[in-house]
C-alpha cells in the first residue's frame, strides 16, 4: 500500500500534501519530495495515522519544524507526519503545587519561552532563541549556554510506533547530551515542563541576553540545521573545525560558515550532496588535525536521488 492509499482509506481529515518537496520543511532549505505528507491537527489523529502506517507496512517519518535534519535529494519514502498544527500551551497544576506548562510538539520554542516569561515562570530562558519546536527539543534534549531540556521536563506523552499512547515521567529514562532517552521509533505528542515562578521583567531581560549571545556568535541569517557536530567530551566541535582551517571551506552550494564553524550553511542552491561531501570532508580533516571523530547533530535522512 502506498502512503496516498492509506490516506484515502482512513479518510484522514486534516490537510494532506502529495510530492511535498522537503526542502520547503528543513531549515537549511534542502530535501527532495516526500511521498505523502499529512499535518495531523490533534493528536487522536495523530494516533489513527501512526496506527493506520504501521498495520499497513507504510514507512512513517515524524518531523516538527526541520531545523536539524538533513534530507537527501531523492527526498522520502512512504509518509511523512508533519507536528506544526500540533501548537498549543496550556498552563496547569501539578503535584507540590508546582506549576507546569504542558504544550503540543509542534510548538516553536520561542514561542513556549516568551509565554512563560509573560506568565512569570521561569526555566526555559535559555530556548527563546532556539528555533525548533518542541517535540524536537525533548526528543533531542536541546540546549544551550549550559542549560538543557532535561532541567526542566516534567513528563512526555508518547505515540509509539503501532499507535499506543503512554505518558513517560522525565526521571524514568536516562537522558544525555543531544539525546532525550525516547525511545527508538516514539513521538513526543506534548509535554509537560516544571517551571518556577519569578518576575516577568527579570526572566524577560535573561531571555533577551541569551537572544544577543546567538545573534552575536551565529550565522542566523544563513541556511542552516544549528550545530552540525555534537561536541566531543571535553572539547568544542566550533573550535576544533576553526583549529584545522576549515572556515569558509566549501562544496558545491554548502558551505562551512565564516561566523560560526560548527554551522554549516546552504550558502547557495546547496544541494544534500553537497552537504554530506562537505561534512566528510571536515569530519576528516579534523580527525587528521586532531584525532578527534565527530558525530553529526544533524539527523541525516531519505534515499539519494538515484535510489
Amino acid at each position: 500500500m502506498t502512503a496516498a492509499e492509506l490516506i484515502g482509506r482512513l479518510k484522514f481529515a486534516g490537510e494532506v500534501r502529495l510530492s511535498e518537496p522537503m526542502s520547503m520543511h528543513t531549515s537549511l532549505g534542502i530535501g527532495g519530495p516526500a511521498d505523502a505528507m499529512v499535518f495531523p491537527e490533534n493528536v487522536g489523529q495523530l494516533v489513527d495515522i501512526v496506527k493506520g502506517a504501521w498495520s499497513e507496512g507504510v514507512p512513517a517519518f515524524i518531523i516538527g519544524n526541520g531545523t536539524n535534519l538533513l534530507v537527501k535529494d531523492g527526498g522520502i519514502d512512504g509518509l511523512v507526519i508533519n507536528l506544526a498544527k500540533l501548537d498549543w500551551i496550556i498552563k496547569e497544576n501539578v503535584e507540590g503545587g508546582d506549576i507546569a506548562i504542558r504544550s503540543g510538539a509542534g510548538t516553536p520554542l520561542p514561542k513556549l519561552a516568551n509565554f512563560c516569561a509573560d506568565e512569570g515562570l521561569s526555566g526555559l530562558e535559555f530556548a527563546a532563541g532556539i528555533p525548533g519546536t518542541v517535540g524536537g527539543a525533548v526528543y533531542m534534549n536541546a540546549g544551550a549556554y549550559g542549560y538543557e531540556i532535561k532541567d526542566i521536563l516534567y513528563k512526555t506523552l508518547l505515540i509509539k510506533e503501532d499507535g499506543k499512547a503512554s505518558e513517560l515521567i522525565a526521571g524514568e529514562t536516562r537522558k544525555e547530551y543531544r539525546h532525550g532517552g525516547i525511545p527508538e521509533n516514539a513521538a513526543v505528542a506534548e509535554a509537560w515542563f516544571r517551571l518556577v515562578p519569578g518576575d516577568p521583567g527579570a526572566i524577560k531581560a535573561r531571555a533577551s541576553e541569551f537572544i544577543k549571545k546567538r545573534r552575536a556568535s551565529q550565522p542566523l541569517a544563513e541556511k542552516s540545521a544549528g550545530s552540525t557536530f555534537k561536541n566531543p567530551p571535553g572539547e568544542k566541535a566550533w573550535k576544533l573545525i576553526e583549529g584545522a582551517g576549515l572556515k569558509g571551506l566549501s562544496v558545491g552550494g554548502a558551505a562551512v560558515s565564516g561566523k560560526h564553524a560548527n554551522f554549516l550553511i546552504n550558502a547557495s542552491g546547496a544541494t544534500a550532496k553537497d552537504f554530506i561531501a562537505l561534512m566528510e570532508i571536515v569530519k576528516q580533516k579534523v580527525k587528521d588535525k586532531t584525532g578527534f571523530d565527530l558525530e553529526p547533530e544533524v539527523k541525516i535522512v531519505g534515499r539519494d536521488w538515484n535510489a
